[in-house]
């Protein structure tokens, strides 16, 4: 059975509503948006998910072990949410956004004034020689938006290395942005953590939604290095697992992953629906169209 199947969408949904605008998609005033851009963002997907969330998504205690720009948790809103990511830099940007909007937004307008090709190394060298603070987070922001496709890539030091994009002008957030991110992230428990950690602190009756980096495609063009370390085959069989324990004792989830003859294999015992999106072959900008599966047990 697929998930269009079963009764079990946001009441008064529907997928073909993925054509409805992400900033107000209920209509009733301004939805809180990514403000990073993220290999594997779902931001062009984020309606169609929201169709498939639980009917009942909003009075459940919400996960995200994987959460890169976080386009589903904005756009659904949850009213308890536990966002998880092993990358730190992300978790870091998205605390200071969270807890000093106001002073992430002022340095990003200095970002704006600055900008140029010999600012943006400047800035990239500054970023890997800081610490935590809002000006590291916005410079983060800033390094995101003017970097080359977007990529969060880093060396065996831990340095971010991502050449420049050759943007004459990135879109850099504004404050009313980092203001209604902030908002969003008000309630939410922001933490660095293992995804395996993270899906361990899944009870029964809770939801977690899981974007994993996907497999690498067959050219090899995969942009799984998120963090120092890979995420590989081996790692997908242990997400695996760790997703049926959660399941087994009476976890709910909704899994965003690549159609690949492993994955089916991966998740057979599971409800799997295909939907469509289109992807960037990053190196010659150009996009293609392929399926992805969403993966659910309800």
């Amino acid at each position: 059975m697929s998930v269009g199947d079963r009764q079990s969408f946001t009441p008064g949904a529907r997928p073909e509503d993925a054509m409805d605008s992400l900033d107000n998609p209920a209509g009733n005033g301004r939805v809180a948006a990514p403000f990073l851009r993220w290999i594997g963002g779902k931001q062009r997907l984020a309606q169609r998910l929201r169709c498939r969330l639980p009917q009942d998504y909003q009075s459940l205690q919400y996960h995200e072990p994987f959460m890169g720009a976080g386009s589903l948790f904005f756009l659904s809103a949850p009213g308890r949410a536990r966002l998880s990511d092993l990358n730190p830099h992300l978790m870091s940007c998205h605390e200071y956004v969270r807890d000093q909007s106001a002073e992430v937004a002022g340095h990003l307008v200095s970002h704006a004034d600055g900008h140029s090709k010999d600012y943006y190394y400047r800035q990239r060298t500054i970023y890997n020689a800081g610490e935590p603070s809002a000006e590291q987070a916005a410079r983060f922001i800033y390094l995101n938006k003017a970097c080359f496709n977007g990529i969060f890539r880093v060396n065996r030091r831990g340095e971010f290395n991502v050449p420049w994009g050759n943007k004459l002008s990135p879109a850099l957030p504004n404050s009313a942005a980092l203001q209604s991110a902030a908002k969003a992230l008000a309630t939410a428990e922001l933490t660095v953590l293992d995804y395996q950690e993270a899906l361990e602190r899944v009870s029964a009756g809770q939801f977690a939604y899981i974007d994993p980096p996907y497999p690498a495609p067959v050219n090899g063009n995969s942009f799984a290095l998120y963090t120092t370390d890979r995420f590989g085959p081996e790692d997908h069989r242990r997400l695996a697992h760790a997703v049926k324990s959660l399941s087994g004792r009476g976890g709910l989830f909704m899994m965003s992953n690549a159609d690949t003859p492993e994955v089916r294999a991966l998740y057979a015992e599971f409800d799997v629906d295909v939907l469509p999106a289109i992807r960037y072959v990053t190196c010659k900008k150009k996009k293609y169209a392929v399926n992805e599966l969403v993966i659910t047990n309800y």
